[in-house]
């Protein structure tokens, strides 16, 4: 009779801790699978086999979906990050644009150098701290569209600016250089360093463009109606000031550093050569810029010996070595697009 109840038991037991399963299983389907982000972009007999009898393969099908769609897919890692709470501290609101008066508070979600989707870059060394804590959306989803291998090696990042030394000194001697605020430099510099990353061109290089465009005078507008530190014409461009608010955030430096660095990161792989970019970011098609590839490049130069480095290219060379890399014909339509306007506006 003992035995006989054990054994009732054990299988009231069994059924319960079945049951149990089921329940904890249900409930990860539901929570798991019935999240809104993932349904959007699951297809409807994937979704629908997930509550139908083939949970485990589709769950199979689901877990590679996840890791490839993390990957490579914004969109979804962003609805994903925000359904788990990863980033409730950024008070993301409803809306399309980013208003950069009003800190905090944002339409789209802030790709910043300390969100948990980019630890290897939280390491990043900056002067102004602060500067990777602004919650401004990254350049980097458009500028990666640009890919690598068709931008000039003259222009990729020489890592002399990655310590706050290094920063520090260059911050010292362009204040005094250009008679501006070492605090302020501080906080340029560090946002060049940031969005070298974000762009993968040498933030030194993007120092000496700000340097030559504006003399580091963020309020700057020229008679053609480039403005900011980096003489970003905003009549062409503007669409490209959306997520940042609009074309008034020109004469932000987190927005004009960006918007100025994704153009000339795209018009260095036009024109095949960092020179030869650097002649369509000033609105010269062939040669005849003035000489702004020339100071520019003299600019950099400076830099990079100051802080101990190898000049990447002679200014005597600059009109060769450019003559040379871009004989080839150039997509002239694909620019003038880009653009908006003839390349002998600025």
């Amino acid at each position: 009779m003992k035995k006989s109840l054990f054994t009732l038991h054990e299988q009231a037991a069994a059924k319960a801790r079945a049951q149990a399963r089921r329940d904890r299983m249900n409930v990860l389907k539901e929570n798991f699978v019935g999240n809104h982000a993932l349904k959007k972009y699951l297809s409807k007999n994937l979704y629908t086999n997930i509550f139908a009898k083939k949970w485990f393969q589709a769950t199979a099908v689901v877990t590679v979906f996840l890791v490839t769609g993390i990957a490579v897919n914004e969109p979804l890692r962003n609805d994903l990050l925000r359904q788990i709470n990863l980033v409730d501290e950024f008070n993301t609101a409803s809306g399309d644009v980013l208003d950069l008066n009003q800190s905090g508070e944002s339409g789209m979600r802030p790709v910043i150098f300390s969100y948990p989707g980019n630890r290897n870059n939280a390491k990043l060394s900056l002067i102004e701290p602060s500067v990777q804590h602004l919650p401004v959306p990254s350049i980097a989803p458009l500028a990666n569209q640009i890919s690598n291998g068709k931008i000039d090696p003259l222009a990729l990042d020489s890592r002399l600016l990655d310590s706050a030394l290094n920063q520090a000194k260059i911050a010292n001697l362009m204040a005094e250089k250009y008679k501006v605020d070492v605090n302020t430099l501080k906080s340029y510099i560090s946002h060049a360093v940031i969005v070298g990353k974000e762009v993968s061109i040498d933030p030194v290089l993007i120092i000496a463009v700000m340097a030559i465009e504006s003399n580091f005078k963020a309020s700057v507008q020229s008679p053609a109606g480039a403005q900011g530190l980096m003489q970003v014409m905003t009549s062409v461009h503007a669409n490209k000031f959306i997520p940042y608010g609009g074309i008034a955030a020109a004469f932000k430096p987190e927005a004009n550093i960006r918007v100025g660095a994704y153009i000339l990161k795209y018009l260095i792989a036009q024109a095949g050569s960092l020179s030869g970019g650097l002649r369509y970011y000033v609105g010269a098609s062939s040669a005849g810029d003035g000489g702004y590839a020339a100071k520019v490049m003299t600019e950099r130069n400076f830099l990079t010996s100051y802080l101990g480095g190898s000049n990447l290219q002679d200014n005597n060379d600059i009109e060769s070595a450019d003559s040379n890399k871009t004989q080839q014909n150039q997509s002239q339509q694909g620019l003038l697009k880009f653009l908006g306007v003839n390349l002998t506006d600025s």
